[in-house]
């Protein structure tokens, strides 16, 4: 099956235009998933008869992430330039706390499909007490009683099964991934809230603005992207090096690898 630029820019369409019903925007969303499990499921066979690399699909990696640059070019950077313009910096960091605190969630799920019962308490505490005294997650107060945020997604719980050492998946639209990180990245979703909620025009706006923030608060990180010889190395190195550190802690983590963050939640 083939999929060229033009249909995926039309299901990106579908997936942004709220005014579409819900079987629509379900069947938007089924699309892209149906081709991304396409894409996995044939990226892994070819990758079954190769030596082990860490980015084996480069040429199919380099397509994709022209696509996704035209798409961030022509629409998401306008957009989030315009949300960082207008939004005030207090409202844009609680729109970020929200998001950070309904990302508890399936951070508790994959702590205890880990084994990991200290974080499981951590972070129920975490979504506690912002979820409360945090009005909704729009403060980080667990933050400053010194519960740090603690990451975690089905892919890294599929590292910790085992699944160590993945080979690198640009995914369009969603950027950079591993073959392992975009089978975790449906089931992370569906840990989440938002795939649960019964209005598609409320999940659509939560998903919409979460990229949107997301973006705008990658802005900060451009000049130093635009100095790399090359910017789809610079960000896959980044990419891997921060998974990599996630799963053992074997890489201090860099402030350009913080903002790298996997799939949403």
């Amino acid at each position: 099956m083939r999929v060229n630029n033009k249909e995926i820019g039309q299901w990106l369409v579908e997936l942004l235009d709220l005014s579409y019903t819900d079987s629509m925007s379900k069947s938007a969303y089924l699309k892209y998933f149906k081709v991304l499990g396409i894409i996995l499921a044939v990226v892994h066979l070819i990758g079954c008869g190769k030596s082990p690399s860490v980015d084996r699909f480069e040429m199919l990696n380099r397509s994709i992430y022209g696509f996704n640059k035209n798409v961030d070019r022509f629409l998401l950077k306008p957009v989030s330039r315009a949300y960082e313009a207008i939004i005030p910096k207090p409202i844009q960091t609680m729109v970020g706390n929200f998001f950070q605190n309904l990302s508890e969630i399936p951070n508790i799920g994959n702590d205890i499909l880990q084994g990991d019962f200290q974080y499981a308490q951590r972070d129920t505490a975490r979504f506690l007490v912002n979820s409360t005294w945090g009005l909704g997650g729009l403060f980080d107060v667990a933050g400053k009683k010194g519960i740090e945020k603690h990451h975690q997604d089905f892919g890294l719980t599929l590292a910790k099964w085992g699944y160590t050492e993945s080979s690198y998946l640009v995914l369009p639209i969603l950027g950079p991934s591993t073959i392992r990180d975009g089978v975790g990245l449906s089931v992370t979703y569906e840990m989440g809230v938002p795939a649960h909620l019964k209005s598609v025009a409320l999940r659509n706006n939560l998903m919409l603005l979460y990229y949107i923030d997301t973006r705008a608060s990658l802005l900060k990180v451009e000049p130093l992207i635009g100095e790399a010889v090359d910017e789809y190395v610079f960000i896959r190195d980044a990419y891997l090096q921060r998974r990599k550190y996630l799963i053992s802690g074997e890489k201090e983590e860099t402030a350009t690898e913080a903002t790298l963050e996997g799939p949403p939640e």
